[in-house]
């Protein structure tokens, strides 16, 4: 994040309003792959992307549909409990409400222009391999603003 936030606060023009920065943490197993892996966490800060601080946070426990119990591996690999999915929401809904949520923590910064949103993931796995691939299996449209992200991999 600090190459791309590189400049911050020092008056020089950015690309981006916003960075929307993302890490999904999805069902597994050990030492195996299994189909179709799911999204079981939705997280998301905004990121000012002037100042480079972090203006506000999201996070949702995603519900699994096809692996309804999380494998031991899972639960310790993610610290994520079956309580949590259990309680969570489908990934449309996520969604819907991470769309919600950016609209409106970004709803002062608009200044009768468009938001400029840029999603930041470590790699492509979140945005191309996960979000993806599961919104096309599951049929669910995704916002427009996944798809293209900023691989924060490739600066480092």
């Amino acid at each position: 994040m600090a190459a791309i936030m590189a400049g911050c606060g020092q008056g020089l023009e950015q690309d981006f309003d916003f960075f929307v920065v993302v890490d999904f943490e999805a069902t597994c197993v050990k030492d195996a792959r299994i189909f179709s892996q799911e999204i079981i966490e939705f997280p998301a800060v905004l990121v000012d992307g002037a100042t480079g601080r972090i203006e506000f946070a999201f996070r949702r426990y995603v519900r699994p549909k096809h692996h309804l119990v999380l494998t031991r591996f899972c639960r310790e690999l993610t610290g994520i409990r079956q309580e949590d999915v259990d309680g969570g929401v489908d990934l449309g809904e996520a969604l819907w409400l991470h769309d919600a949520w950016l609209k409106a923590a970004t709803a002062g910064a608009g200044n009768k222009r468009r938001v400029r949103l840029g999603v930041v993931a470590w790699g492509d796995w979140d945005c191309r391999t996960m979000l993806e691939f599961e919104c096309r299996f599951t049929g669910i449209e995704k916002p427009s603003y996944f798809d293209q992200w900023i691989n924060l991999r490739v600066p480092f």
